[in-house]
């Protein structure tokens, strides 16, 4: 095996590894809605804003769709995948609250298993920091308004690996508004540590992600990837223009030109 050939094949196991079970970056251009209330209150920044959502759920809906149509053998038979979007949210907030309570509880094997394994081990590595003479004690008081929550933000499925023509990976967005109370407290007396009371109103957008078979079109189990915040107008046109100047960096643009 020549050097090239042996340099490829390693870069080709590490993005199996990197990828593997859905794991990577957040898929760029993810657009996570704001609440209503949050929107931009100028007309044009409103439109803008708006127009920009509408753009990015439609390219999501069409990666979703295109996947669908892809495992249709033909016109005339059933997919062999299905969305199943109505049981995203749902399975979103099941397991961010086990993994709520596993992280408090100090389970490393339940985060191990349900978080993809950059986002487990920083979970891993916060509770090795911990003070051995404390516990944590967490309690999800209630979910706020249940009639709005938990919303699925963004659905899209792409091929990520560019060396995996076989795996794609399927991204799902979830916001959750609940409360939530944490404390600390000593092991030894069983006291609550003065101070560490803890109760919040929280909206979180927790992130599921888990890989595709293009052949097959069999998927793996969801997996908490972690979480991120909602887009705003300005974090939007931010990234668009990173973007922007990386794609025309890959087209071999030269920037001074288009001045």
């Amino acid at each position: 095996m020549s050097k090239e050939q042996s340099m490829s094949q390693m870069q080709k196991v590490a993005n199996a590894e990197y990828f593997k079970d859905g794991g990577g970056p957040l898929f760029p251009g993810t657009f996570v809605s704001l609440p209503l209330s949050r929107y931009p209150r100028s007309p044009s920044e409103f439109a803008q804003y708006q127009w920009n959502r509408m753009r990015h759920w439609l390219v999501g809906a069409v990666s979703v769709l295109n996947f669908k149509l892809k495992s249709m053998p033909n016109w005339t038979t059933r997919p062999k995948w299905k969305a199943r979007r109505g049981k995203i949210a749902p399975t979103a907030k099941a397991m961010y609250r086990e993994m709520l309570e596993a992280f408090a509880a100090g389970d490393k094997a339940t985060l191990q298993r349900i978080c993809l394994n950059e986002f487990a081990k920083k979970l891993v590595a916060a509770v090795d920091r911990r003070d051995p003479k404390e516990r944590v004690r967490f309690e999800l008081v209630k979910y706020n308004n249940p009639l709005f929550f938990p919303r699925l933000l963004s659905h899209q499925i792409h091929q990520v690996n560019p060396f995996d023509k076989v795996l794609v990976t399927e991204q799902a967005v979830v916001a959750i508004n609940s409360t939530q109370q944490a404390s600390r407290q000593n092991i030894a007396t069983g006291e609550t540590v003065p101070g560490s009371v803890k109760l919040q109103d929280k909206i979180e957008y927790v992130v599921l992600s888990r890989q595709a078979n293009q052949k097959t079109f069999e998927t793996g189990p969801w997996r908490i990837w972690g979480t991120t915040s909602a887009t705003t107008l300005a974090s939007y046109l931010e990234e668009k223009a990173v973007i922007d100047r990386e794609q025309a960096k890959r087209a071999g643009w030269d920037e001074t030109a288009t001045k």
